[in-house]
């Protein structure tokens, strides 16, 4: 076991045994979750495992940007090439923010932590509301990750600021949808990377816009 048993521990997941089975919970139900805590705490538990996974991760942070806001205008799932092959399982967000000397046309992009790590499901979600967040101005800030020899932008915090007014209904929404947004963006094979293919939806919604027959 990585953490050592002490009383006054003992006595914590009692407490929080007793919390968890609920109120007029019998004493063989407060065991069965003291059970369950104890088995959280030992070596190679998803819970254990999570917190591996956060120091790692913290390894690997140089940086933190300061918030900043722009208008969210494509989310897809990373990948390389316009096929989707070896992605990189990292939801990918394309922003227009002002033009500056890294992002001259002042559309610029960061990614989401990997889909497959043990905050997938907080991911995804976080994925999908930035998709439903296209035409919203939003601030967001970034963490700088080291990997694979390069520094990457990672998502870190966000808040929605309203609809951009020159993306706003009648009723006060977005009139931009996915591929709506993405018109906003030169996919050209000017920037690096390559936008076209670190978006590999791109091309089956081009697709499924076209008409038939």
């Amino acid at each position: 076991m990585s953490i050592e048993i002490t009383d006054s521990l003992k006595a914590q997941i009692i407490l929080s045994a007793v919390g968890a089975a609920g109120p007029g919970a019998d004493d063989n139900t407060v065991s069965s979750q003291v059970s369950r805590i104890i088995g959280l705490m030992q070596d190679g538990s998803p819970a254990m495992a999570a917190f591996t996974y956060a120091e790692k991760r913290a390894e690997n942070i140089v940086d933190t940007k300061k918030p900043f806001v722009g208008t969210v205008l494509y989310v897809d799932l990373e990948g390389y090439g316009s096929n989707g092959k070896n992605p990189s399982n990292r939801p990918i967000v394309f922003l227009q923010t002002e033009p500056s000397e890294h992002w001259r046309d002042g559309i610029e992009h960061f990614r989401l932590d990997r889909v497959d790590s043990h905050q997938g499901a907080q991911v995804k979600a976080q994925a999908a509301a930035l998709t439903s967040l296209i035409g919203h101005r939003v601030a967001v800030t970034l963490r700088i990750e080291k990997g694979n020899g390069v520094n990457n932008r990672i998502l870190a915090a966000y808040e929605d600021r309203g609809v951009d007014e020159r993306f706003r209904d009648a009723q006060g929404g977005s009139t931009l949808n996915l591929l709506q947004g993405a018109a906003q963006i030169n996919w050209t094979h000017d920037f690096k990377p390559n936008r076209a293919e670190i978006a590999p939806r791109l091309v089956r919604l081009n697709k499924s816009a076209q008409p038939v027959g």
